[in-house]
């Protein structure tokens, strides 16, 4: 009889093993999760916890790595920053600065 190798082994035990449990009827028909089956509802929940956790840190790791993600300070200003850059490049004047500015700040 040919010497059979690891593999083959290994293979035969995955396939004859559940065939050879069923055979001597030991353990019938309990649930591994008691006798109620309540883990079998609760493997799915955790389940899909776990995929809203994943997704949720993936999502924050992408924002996290983006350049700009974060917030900005002058994001809410962004008129006012539009004025003093135009009005340090000489585009306005001291006067029509200080109306403007005026009109922003309030």
């Amino acid at each position: 009889m040919k010497q059979l190798g690891i593999s083959n082994l290994a293979l035969l035990m995955v396939f004859a093993n559940p065939a050879l449990a069923d055979a001597t009827g030991g353990y019938g028909h309990q649930h591994t999760y008691g006798e109620y089956g309540f883990g079998m509802f609760l493997g799915p929940v955790f389940m899909l916890v776990l995929l809203a956790a994943l997704v949720v840190g993936i999502v924050a790791l992408i924002r996290w790595m983006a350049p700009g993600a974060g917030v900005s300070e002058n994001k809410g200003n962004s008129a006012l920053s539009a004025l003093n850059l135009r009005f340090a490049n000489g585009e306005i004047d001291a006067k029509e600065y200080a109306e403007r500015k005026k009109l922003l700040v309030e």
